[in-house]
């Protein structure tokens, strides 16, 4: 390999009352460094650039001034780290270094890495001749603003020059960062949501016409940070991919330079293999992110912790990647990464509560609140901005109040968001909170909550308010909205008839909304309906700095398949905090159909409290296991939702009826199909003509119909328990499709349709006697160990034949990739 172009950097570091000043190579001249390092374990000779020592700072061709502060107190020479506290860069223009012709061996480079940009060089000649001469087979350049201009771009962009036939375009990767996007025009969101930064790069690439070449570039690599990629092959009808880390989103970094180029050389050991080259990459960041500056033992000043980074580098693992869907997003779609890397919503929601987020949710997009995550996209975007706005009014010293409203239906969880914002603000400042309830508000209280914020203020306390039930006040002729008004407009309160100026706070207004109903909703009760009655929220909104719209626990429309997501989220929470015997190991310890009940019925009548109240007055002190018997009555599961309807979740949970019927009878036509294979002798064919079981599906009784049916209900349950859900839809990685059980899946899975079989036939007083279906007697209540080989087939062929009968439905098979 062989690196061209290079810019040097200026070091002020800060010791306390001294300080001293060391001048440090980065671009390719650090890309080179970190790749020479990585020879041992990678095989790879590197000739770095040819640069002229500096005598002098003011010599040297330096590109930027970098003040750098230890993160030891007191500092330890041996074990020092730097980080930076500021940049001024110098507008000087670059220049080229290529390595010593001599050094490249005679067969040649297998790959240029080139770091700048063509255009701001000020003889590209020596890199033409280079390229010329050298005929690498690939090239890796980092390119930096200006974008997609000068000569050397015109002459490299179609891929690298080879002897003889064209250039080969998928031997070029061109690696820029975001914000240079950015500085270029192209509209690209920060930390709003992964789908959103994706949505926005898919629309708005191409809105800077005369950066089309770089639109149009085989391997185009975008650094979102040091957090995210996205690699666009613009020469080929494939959507992009993109990588993120599921718990973080796009960060400024102003704490470490070099970034880029421990990106560009980690990249470049693996390219063209663009997936392990950008896992390497990122590694390579994450690891010089992490350690700043280190002190070198040759001349005891800050360094490149070259060797640290990259000391036996391996891909970064812990990223999730997902396809783009560019031709739906172009169409006007909205883009959501959990369809994309979950299976089905519910199996997820059951994962959540039994096994918790953190797996269940591994390769998602989920962003913390305090305690609250979330996990729908339109929620973080919303919760992400109203951070950020609380932050930015409160770092600007702004001296009105902060006001933030959450809206959602009753017992959607507002009081828990708010409590989660004011933790989240708690991280940057010191706060005391308030908590007031609106409906039973007086101007005196009021006046009481004013002076509270102020005293605090004073402290250099930020009070926290949060106002319950606030749409008490939107009503008509409340003479407290103006009030309030004038405190959320102007920062200041009518005390004693003198006006007083509040001070710095967040002011959180927790409103009811009307919930939508839904064709099995139940009567409204008497809250509900006091909220259809005429409210104006403009005089709220019109003062509100950002609202947050919360659909809590309850399904609020056909179109809604995450509600049992997030009352998986609440009910895992609650479970925890409440039981916490229950959790073992990190396994929540529950019995499958309650949890089906819980989460599945369609709404709760008070929300997040109903759930609340059935969790509180469960029988559960001293159980080892949440189990039907520990529920509270019907009766009182009344109070909370419809209990008929809980009750039917409890008992059987049940396929959709037009799918539950088209398996049941894939499955008995395979039974009938073995049952005559079985039928080896005149005798035992003679004997099925009169068996019961063996009529069309259409003549067959009412108990052995719905006995079929049952076992097609449970095919849920028996794929969750080897890792495997169904699908509607073809899906590619990281869902991997199952064709056909393994051997080892079939002994677990015949064995638990035995059970089931067993159960089923028990529950309706069948007993142990010769097959006869009229008396109710079967000789198969037995053990599965003592059944005979003959009918273990059965049972074996039954479970067999599920992947065969869901595809006659339109279903497969999948289970997830294990993460590495």
């Amino acid at each position: 390999m062989t690196q061209t172009d290079d810019s040097s950097t200026s070091e002020s570091v800060d010791k306390g009352e001294l300080a001293a000043l060391v001048i440090r190579t980065g671009s390719a001249h650090l890309v080179a460094q970190l790749l020479a390092a990585a020879s041992p374990q990678w095989n790879v000779q590197v000739p770095s650039p040819k640069l002229q020592q500096p005598s002098s700072c003011l010599k040297h061709n330096a590109s930027a001034i970098v003040d750098l502060a230890c993160n030891r107190s007191p500092p330890q020479e041996d074990s020092s780290s730097y980080h930076v506290t500021h940049i001024r860069h110098i507008g000087k223009q670059l220049v080229w270094h290529s390595p010593a012709i001599e050094a490249i061996p005679a067969t040649g480079a297998s790959a240029v890495i080139i770091t700048g940009s063509g255009s701001a060089f000020q003889d590209v000649e020596p890199a033409l001749d280079l390229l010329q001469r050298v005929k690498p087979k690939y090239i890796v350049h980092h390119m930096t603003r200006p974008l997609a201009t000068g000569r050397l771009w015109d002459i490299i962009r179609n891929g690298p020059l080879v002897s003889s036939g064209p250039p080969d375009p998928d031997h070029l990767a061109v690696i820029i960062d975001a914000d240079d996007l950015r500085a270029e025009g192209i509209a690209l969101s920060r930390s709003l949501s992964w789908e959103a930064t994706a949505e926005d790069f898919i629309r708005n690439l191409g809105s800077n016409g005369r950066l089309d070449t770089l639109v149009t570039c085989p391997n185009l690599i975008v650094r979102f940070g040091n957090e995210g990629i996205i690699h666009h092959r613009g020469r080929d009808a494939v959507d992009p991919r993109l990588y993120f880390p599921p718990r973080e989103m796009e960060k400024p970094n102003n704490k470490m330079i070099g970034l880029g180029s421990a990106f560009t050389a980690g990249f470049s050991l693996a390219f063209p293999d663009c997936d392990t080259g950008i896992r390497l990459g990122m590694a390579a960041t994450q690891r010089l992110s992490r350690q700043g500056f280190s002190t070198d033992p040759d001349d005891q000043c800050p360094n490149y912790p070259v060797n640290a980074i990259m000391d036996q580098i391996s891909p970064e693992q812990g990223l999730s990647a997902v396809n783009v869907p560019s031709t739906r997003i172009s169409a006007g779609d909205n883009f959501f990464i959990f369809d994309t890397l979950t299976g089905d919503p519910s199996e997820v929601a059951r994962q959540i509560v039994t096994q918790g987020p953190d797996r269940a949710l591994a390769r998602c997009p989920v962003r913390k609140f305090g305690k609250l995550l979330s996990v729908d996209r339109f929620e973080q975007e919303s919760l992400g901005s109203i951070v950020d706005t609380m932050h930015e009014r409160l770092e600007s010293g702004n001296v009105t109040p902060t006001c933030i409203g959450v809206h959602g239906p009753i017992g959607s969880g507002k009081k828990y968001v708010a409590a989660s914002l004011s933790e989240t603000v708690s991280e940057r400042w010191p706060i005391r909170k308030l908590a007031y309830n609106a409906r039973v508000m007086r101007l005196e209280d009021l006046t009481n909550v004013c002076n509270t914020i102020r005293d605090n203020a004073a402290e250099n306390f930020l009070t926290v308010v949060s106002l319950e039930n606030f749409e008490a006040l939107l009503e008509p002729d409340n003479v407290l909205l103006d009030e309030f008004t004038a405190v959320m407009r102007y920062g200041t309160f009518r005390d004693g008839g003198h006006e007083r100026s509040l001070g710095r706070c967040l002011l959180l207004f927790l409103v009811n909304q009307k919930a939508p109903r839904l064709e099995s909703t139940p009567t409204p009760t008497k809250a509900e309906f006091q909220l259809g009655r005429a409210v104006d929220h403009s005089a709220l909104l019109d003062n509100l700095h950002g609202v947050v719209n919360l659909s809590g626990p309850n399904q609020t429309g056909p179109q809604d398949k995450l509600f049992a997501v997030r009352r998986a989220l609440m009910l895992r929470q609650l479970l925890k905090e409440r039981h916490p015997h229950l959790d073992v190991n990190g396994k929540m310890k529950i019995d499958d159909a309650v949890l089906h009940a819980l989460l599945f019925v369609p709404s709760f009548k008070h929300g997040l409290r109903s759930l609340e109240k059935i969790i509180s007055t469960s029988r559960l002190s001293g159980r080892a296991k949440f189990d039907i018997s520990a529920l509270p009555p019907e009766e009182q599961i009344q109070l909370h939702c419809e209990g008929r309807t809980f009750m039917a979740f409890l008992r059987s949970p049940k396929l959709p009826p037009v799918l539950r019927e088209r398996l049941a009878e894939g499955l008995f036509e395979t039974y009938q199909k073995q049952r005559e294979l079985m039928a080896d002798t005149d005798e035992k064919k003679k004997a099925l003509l009169s068996d019961r079981a063996m009529v069309d599906w259409d003549e067959l009784s009412g108990e052995l119909k719905e006995s079929t049916r049952a076992q097609a209900d449970d095919i849920p349950r028996k794929l969750r328990t080897v890792n495997c859900f169904m699908l509607n839809e073809e899906r590619s990685e990281p869902f991997i499709h199952i064709p056909e059980f393994s051997t080892e899946d079939l002994d677990v899975l015949s064995e638990m349709e035995h059970e089931r079989f067993n159960a089923e036939r028990l529950q309706k007083q069948w007993r142990m006697g010769p097959r006869n279906s009229k008396q109710r007697t079967t000789p198969f209540l037995v053990p599965w160990r003592d059944l005979t080989q003959e009918w273990k087939d059965v049972d074996r062929v039954m479970v067999e034949c599920v992947p065969r009968v869901l595809a006659t439905a339109g279903y497969r098979i999948y289970r997830m990739k294990e993460s590495d």
